[in-house]
């Protein structure tokens, strides 16, 4: 019989790892065939977390190459039957003692074991008050019968993992309101379940991932990776891009060293708050507002600043018309669950009014009545519906001027 090599590991150190997510099924009879190295637990330092060290790294390792994934330990944490499946594989690799724990720091182990189960526990429960009624929506009642059974659980397991994803990635995100950005995430999915016609699980997905591409970009390629083209790409159409991406050849010429300059200054100072904030992240990718990086400049960095952003206003305020005619004008081209997140977005925005100025109302309604309405009275009369009446429920409260203001479309992003 073939020896195995014995990897054995002194101390837990720190180790990322990130990949693909799919929803293999956890076949127990895999880990007795298993070829995997011995891994040797002689000490557990104190604070580190669980899955950020070496062994639960090694373990997760093993885990992909048995059943042909490859989870990161985020997505494991919002992923039923992945974690279920994880957990008896840690317990099949110490019963098969693939996983050897020293006697000295037996406890301390399954002290870890504990608080990671417990971690997942904290992360169900915030997305259970929507899992039942998301299926209920999204999946007839056969369905819930034999083998469709473990269909319908494994393709939630999407669910959970956005929702809880989408929860950490904007933890510290507020819209102009001042509202939490991921209440407006969910808001959207509200209305595709509660409010709108025949939900599915790719609208509520969709829902849920709709703003990441645009506000943060970081995690546009994790999107692809992990629910697929179809929903990446939903996601990718209903995200406005670079305004200077619409500049003309002639147009970056003429303002180009000044776009430099400006990116320039912000990024020195942004780099400062970040390493002055190193302990407190803004948000799990470090994102901070242009606001905050603005009101963190010196007088110097702040006049310049103001100067250069007057002048490449008007080639701002051009290539912004040029990006609203062709995000706007695509929306008739959409399929029918882009168009009806797009839709549920668009009511949402309407009524989330708190804190917002009375131009900035009256250019969203400036741009329903004219990018949307008419979309919606032949795609979705139900949206159609809805956009009236919060259309009305402004005009009443700013005022019925919205054909006498013309709403200018400076506001710098």
């Amino acid at each position: 019989m073939k020896e195995k090599n014995i990897h054995t590991v002194d101390v837990w150190g720190k180790h990322s790892h990130r990949g693909k997510h799919t929803l293999p099924s956890f076949a127990i009879e895999k880990i007795f065939n298993l070829d995997m190295p011995h891994i040797v637990v002689k000490k557990i330092p104190e604070n580190t977390d669980i899955e950020d060290t070496y062994v639960f790294q090694e373990l997760l390792k093993h885990f992909n190459n048995a059943y042909w994934t490859n989870l990161s330990s985020h997505t494991l944490m919002h992923s039923r039957s992945s974690f279920d499946g994880f957990m008896k594989f840690i317990t099949l690799c110490l019963v098969k003692r693939y996983l050897i724990i020293t006697k000295e720091c037996e406890d301390t182990f399954f002290l870890n074991i504990e608080k990671i189960r417990n971690k997942y526990a904290q992360n169900l429960s915030s997305v259970q008050r929507y899992y039942d009624e998301v299926v209920r929506a999204c999946y007839q009642e056969q369905q819930w019968i034999g083998k469709e059974n473990q269909r319908v659980r494994d393709e939630m397991d999407f669910f959970v993992q956005a929702y809880s994803l989408m929860k950490v990635v904007f933890r510290n995100e507020k819209r102009d309101s001042w509202e939490k950005y991921f209440e407006h995430l969910k808001g959207v999915m509200e209305i595709v379940l509660r409010e709108l016609p025949n939900p599915n699980l790719n609208k509520v997905l969709i829902a849920l991932l709709h703003d990441v591409q645009e506000d943060i970009p970081e995690y546009a390629d994790m999107v692809r990776k992990v629910y697929g083209d179809y929903i990446a790409k939903a996601v990718e159409k209903l995200s406005k891009k670079d305004w200077r991406l619409y500049l003309t050849e002639e147009e970056k010429i003429l303002c180009w060293s000044q776009l430099e300059e400006e990116q320039k200054i912000f990024d020195e100072v942004r780099e400062i708050l970040l390493w002055q904030n190193k302990d407190k992240s803004f948000t799990a990718t470090n994102k901070i507002k242009e606001s905050e990086v603005i009101k963190a400049m010196n007088s110097n960095q702040k006049e310049r600043y103001t100067i250069i952003q007057k002048q490449i206003l008007p080639f701002m305020k051009k290539a912004k018309e040029g990006r609203n005619k062709d995000y706007f004008g695509h929306l008739e081209w959409l399929n029918d669950d882009e168009i009806d997140v797009k839709f549920a977005d668009r009511i949402h925005n309407l009524r989330d009014i708190e804190g917002i100025t009375k131009e900035k109302a009256l250019r969203k309604i400036k741009e329903t009545k004219k990018y949307f309405l008419h979309v919606a009275k032949k795609r979705n009369p139900t949206a159609y519906n809805l956009m009236t009446i919060e259309i009305n429920n402004l005009n009443a409260l700013f005022g019925n001027d919205i054909d006498k203001k013309q709403c200018s479309d400076t506001e710098y992003k």
